[in-house]
């Protein structure tokens, strides 16, 4: 509790000292990154290339429109960094893959602008500017709070899958059969979506005792392809909780009835997913 008490008090102090100088609070860098990173996963949804590409400008000129100086504010650019990188990799969204998709299509991703201009080093640091720098380990320890509330952002984009289209996408270097992001109709599921695969999923999921006699609780993040029969193929953990979890939530997955698959130009086609399992014990 001390320690709880300590770190809310060094958040607390953080947060003024930031507002004092002007720089943002961890929440709000934290928060700017989920947000970007989340246009960027609905974008590349839709399969809309302004969109996606006002998405990753946005990326680009985030730190410059947080009035963070990348060259000194090294705390908040790892908070922002962390967050976007960690949302993308949630929703499967490989963001190097995406750029070079647009390249391919002319159209050009704007360079990091320049960062804001460093103070002279014959200038002193200030009292404030150094009890910033003091606490800033013990601030990025709440991290995890902001991540935590990005969650139910997340959780909404289950049925978002992880790539973009194959015939766009893929150079000579690729294989020839890459399952499809964006397809003109999606897999279904019982007649429904990914969120009827979802309760389907719950439903069959069995809580290992052993697990919750331990108090384990999270959130398993499996990847799992919908092949051109409607059948659930390459069952992967991409991010795993326990191993008991993780492995009840693959089995459950992989038991899967058939769907119907995904089509694309009036043919059969493979779609990839990224899908969450989630445990918690009940209260």
């Amino acid at each position: 509790m001390k320690r709880i008490l300590s770190i809310a008090a060094a958040v607390a102090a953080v947060f003024a000292i930031a507002s004092c100088n002007g720089k943002p609070s961890v929440e709000e860098v934290a928060a700017e990154a989920v947000k970007n990173a989340n246009a960027l996963v609905q974008a590349v949804a839709a399969a809309d290339n302004d969109a996606i590409h006002n998405a990753l400008v946005a990326d680009v000129n985030a730190f410059n429109a947080l009035g963070i100086d990348p060259a000194k504010d090294t705390d908040l650019v790892k908070v922002y960094d962390d967050n976007y990188e960690n949302t993308l990799e949630d929703n499967g969204i490989d963001k190097d893959a995406i750029i070079a998709l647009l390249k391919k299509k002319g159209i050009e991703i704007p360079e990091a602008p320049k960062p804001i201009e460093a103070k002279a080093e014959t200038e002193a640091e200030t009292p404030v500017e150094a009890a910033a720098d003091s606490l800033a380990a013990d601030a990025a320890a709440v991290v995890d709070d902001a991540e935590a509330a990005a969650e139910k952002v997340k959780e909404t984009l289950n049925d978002y899958v992880e790539d973009v289209e194959e015939e766009e996408a893929l150079d000579e270097t690729f294989p020839e059969e890459v399952p499809y992001l964006v397809v003109e109709q999606k897999p279904s599921f019982n007649g429904g979506d990914a969120n009827e695969f979802s309760k389907w999923v719950n439903k069959n999921l069995t809580y290992p005792q052993e697990a919750q006699d331990k108090g384990i609780e999270g959130r398993v993040v499996l990847k799992f392809k919908v092949d051109k029969e409607g059948n659930v193929k390459d069952v992967t953990v991409l991010r795993g909780v326990d191993p008991t979890l993780d492995a009840e939530a693959v089995k459950v997955v992989e038991s899967s009835p058939a769907w119907t698959p995904g089509m694309q130009g009036g043919k059969a086609v493979d779609v990839s997913y990224t899908f969450p399992v989630i445990y918690k014990i009940a209260k």
